[in-house]
């Protein structure tokens, strides 16, 4: 049996001004850390784990009361939406809404494969345009589906 101290003894031969040492000088720390770098042997299963702890939900079904009163909340806004300017620069700052919104994550919805999956967010935002036909509301930077929206406030 090999004690502790023999061991640290052991770790690494000693070549001073031999053949060996003129050839293979001592490495520098910080070089000697690249050589033993981490490994990715399995590309992406660092991230396919990280999404895989990712809290995500379904989509919650709104009740028919909930259902009216939403749609009612969307009247009133597109009702306020007419009378804004024709020009969309002109309509900053004069309807601005708060949505409670279910932002869909594609990525956990393919991953999980057991229907739609992702998040509620509240929005801020001003109302640029509202299409009824495609039931959209464009708040500037986002695009938001009326049917994914579940509070108006």
């Amino acid at each position: 049996m090999i004690d502790s101290v023999t061991l640290r003894k052991m770790h690494r031969p000693v070549h001073n001004g031999d053949d060996f040492s003129r050839i293979h000088p001592k490495m520098k720390r910080e070089n000697r850390a690249k050589i033993f770098a981490p490994f990715d042997a399995l590309s992406g299963f660092d991230e396919t784990m990280d999404a895989e702890t990712v809290c995500t939900v379904h989509p919650a079904e709104l009740s028919e009361e909930m259902k009216q009163e939403l749609d009612e909340k969307l009247q009133s806004i597109l009702e306020r939406y007419k009378k804004l300017p024709a020009r969309r620069c002109d309509r900053i700052s004069k309807l601005q809404i708060s949505v409670l919104y279910f932002e869909i994550d594609s990525e956990q919805t393919m991953l999980k494969n057991d229907g739609i999956r992702g998040n509620y967010r509240w929005l801020n935002g001003d109302v640029l345009d509202i299409d009824p036909v495609h039931r959209t509301i464009d708040l500037g930077d986002r695009h938001l589906e009326m049917d994914l929206i579940y509070a108006i406030e």
